[in-house]
């Protein structure tokens, strides 16, 4: 499997989910001055956020990297249709230069991250500000960015799992990527476009008029609650059939109350947006849980406990990284070969005295370990129980250095070398 191809990939889908992040401040501020056609204008950004990308994997001098992207800049503003363009596009690239010259001069990170989705709630902070400014388009631009953001989430922390998975696994020799490759992406083809469909339907839902039903039943069940009420109190009342003599100085005569606060209209028109958010996002979690749920009831692991594990030594192993919840760490070195433990150094042993043995017949794919030493003591002139003994102890130690959590010591090392040659 080719960890390149996937990590472009990722950092691709990295950079557009920020851009649209950063496009959705800048739609609004282009639509609060009347400028329309934000999907072609996005072309402009995107482009040179794509480029500049580009630039900075492939260019290895600094002054070429800095003079082209200078270059960029000048073109983006020379593209840009409109002064406000010209003002917001260039400046966006300069910090996209700014950003690409810090992660080129950083190391490598090797492992992936997803974008957080806490940007979202930058989409939810303009919605709920265009509930004041009232631009026509900017929700349904706001939407569609979302709804695409989502998506994006969705298939970049698929990628991100499915690369960190299969390359901890490219050391083994019997599993099948092309078939487990081709199975998941079906899936979450499949799993994505259940969401789209969901996340498109729940917009056409009269979401105004499920609200005001759900207020109206609150308050129609209040009033049954306080209607109790009102009838014990009357209960309590003396009877009186006479009519009371009243007199104008008996009522209190008020003016009409003031109409509602602006700003408390502005508020529940905001919690009421709020609400219907939070309902279609809590909906939205559910299924994507149930469907979580399917996906690991569906790749479960269901291989037989007592069965012997296989795998295969790899003479360029890279274990993973030892936390520092007691176990040993490694020491950092120049040089590779300081860098193994005994653990790593039995491993190599074993391997190399497997494949030093010159026999007409190789070990099956599926060896255990103990089958594998019995290979390689299999041209050794020994008694058939010293042989089996030795064989064992050979296995012993390698398991040992294989799967046990504390890591082996030199002694280990000289026995495991005394048994094999």
């Amino acid at each position: 499997m080719n960890n390149r191809i996937y990590h472009v990939t990722i950092d691709l889908l990295n950079h557009i989910m920020s851009f649209m992040v950063v496009y959705a401040i800048m739609g609004t501020i282009l639509l609060f001055f009347q400028i329309s056609n934000l999907w072609a204008l996005a072309l402009i950004p995107l482009t040179g956020l794509l480029l500049s990308y580009t630039i900075r994997n492939k260019l290895k001098h600094i002054w070429s990297f800095l003079l082209i992207h200078l270059f960029l800049i000048a073109t983006v503003f020379l593209l840009s249709p409109s002064l406000l363009t010209k003002i917001l596009f260039p400046v966006y690239i300069l910090f996209v230069t700014i950003f690409g010259l810090a992660q080129r001069l950083k190391e490598e990170n090797l492992r992936r991250k997803n974008s957080s989705p806490s940007l979202l709630f930058v989409f939810l902070l303009l919605i709920a500000i265009n509930t004041q400014l009232e631009l026509v388009y900017l929700n349904t631009f706001l939407f569609q960015l979302t709804l695409l953001f989502i998506v994006l989430y969705f298939i970049n922390s698929y990628l991100i799992n499915f690369e960190q998975y299969f390359s901890l696994q490219q050391e083994t020799s019997n599993v099948p990527f092309r078939q487990i490759k081709a199975a998941n992406h079906t899936f979450i083809i499949f799993f994505l476009g259940i969401v789209l469909v969901c996340m498109v339907s729940f917009t056409r839902l009269p979401l105004g008029s499920f609200v005001s039903f759900l207020k109206n039943g609150v308050l129609s069940f209040l009033r049954w609650i306080f209607s109790f009420i009102r009838e014990s109190d009357n209960n309590v009342l003396p009877q009186n059939d006479e009519r009371p003599n009243y007199t104008l100085d008996d009522f209190d005569f008020k003016e009409p109350p003031a109409p509602a606060s602006p700003l408390m209209e502005y508020i529940q028109k905001i919690l009421t947006v709020l609400l219907a958010i939070v309902t279609i996002a809590a909906l939205l979690a559910l299924l994507s849980y149930a469907v979580y749920k399917l996906y690991q009831a569906f790749y479960q692991d269901k291989r037989n406990l007592l069965r012997d594990n296989t795998e295969f030594l790899s003479p360029f192993d890279k274990r993973e990284k030892l936390k520092a919840n007691g176990l040993h760490t490694r020491k950092k070195s120049f040089f590779l070969l300081r860098n193994q433990t005994y653990s790593d150094k039995i491993r190599k042993a074993f391997y190399k005295a497997v494949i030093s043995n010159k026999s007409s017949s190789p070990p099956a794919i599926s060896a255990t370990p103990l089958e594998l030493s019995e290979f390689i003591l299999k041209e050794k002139k020994l008694e058939e129980d010293s042989k089996n003994n030795k064989a064992e102890a050979i296995a012993y130690y390698y398991e040992k250095a294989r799967y046990a959590k504390d890591e082996c010591d030199k002694k280990d090392l000289i026995e495991i070398k005394k048994l094999i040659h």
